[in-house]
């Protein structure tokens, strides 16, 4: 399935065209970036276009699009994660939706990744707003998660990125050359890639919206 970035305030506004090609939406909830305004009109795109409802919560850092990361103690990050995730999903319970997963974005996501610490407090803020909410967490890195899928309800999807360089299976950092796919072709050619793949357990493939390569890539797959 595919999921994609969407309520982030972009200039054009890509989610009506986004919205019908993806079968999940992680929307952005004031953390790097959206206010009430995107949170409620992506929430209704989805509901009119039967996309799943994903919360993309953020360190606080709209200067840095949420891309760098923040030394905080367990409680301030706890408290930061579930002020942003208990209000979109009032948001969402408000307009008659259902918030089915979260996926932290961008430095949050990435010290999820690669520090327990992290992880243990984001699944502690799933276990006290919806022990049924999935969390979307990078795929290949299995030592790191399965200790605490046991212990999640809702366990876990497992996803790669359609327009995010690889080495191996190792993301290349976003300071790095080849980072990011700027070619839909090499976008399109990556998501085959990693739908066929038979070695890693790949439950979700995401798009960013914010690359107008890749909603090219999203539109012409549509059309095939």
């Amino acid at each position: 399935m595919i999921n994609c970035d969407l309520g982030e305030c972009l200039t054009p506004n890509p989610d009506a065209q986004v919205m019908p090609l993806i079968g999940m939406a992680n929307i952005a909830c004031g953390g790097h970036v959206g206010n009430d305004k995107s949170m409620i009109d992506a929430i209704k795109l989805a509901l009119k276009n039967n996309v799943k409802i994903g919360v993309h919560p953020s360190y606080n850092d709209s200067v840095n699009f949420g891309r760098v990361s923040y030394m905080l103690s367990d409680d301030e990050l706890f408290d930061l994660i579930q002020s942003q995730v208990s209000h979109f999903q009032n948001l969402c319970i408000q307009h008659g939706a259902t918030l089915a997963y979260i996926k932290p974005h961008g430095a949050l996501y990435h010290d999820m990744t690669h520090q327990q610490s992290v992880l243990r407090v984001i699944c502690k803020v799933i276990e006290s707003i919806d022990p049924s909410l999935v969390l979307v967490v990078q795929a290949g890195n299995e030592d790191h998660f399965k200790n605490f899928e046991n212990n999640a309800n809702g366990g876990f999807l497992r996803e790669v990125f359609a327009d995010r360089g690889y080495n191996a299976m190792h993301m290349i950092a976003r300071s790095e050359k080849g980072a990011v796919l700027n070619e839909y072709n090499a976008i399109i050619e990556q998501f085959w890639r990693f739908s066929n793949n038979k070695t890693l357990k790949i439950d979700t493939i995401c798009f960013h919206s914010d690359n107008l390569a890749s909603v090219e890539a999203l539109t012409r797959l549509k059309d095939a």
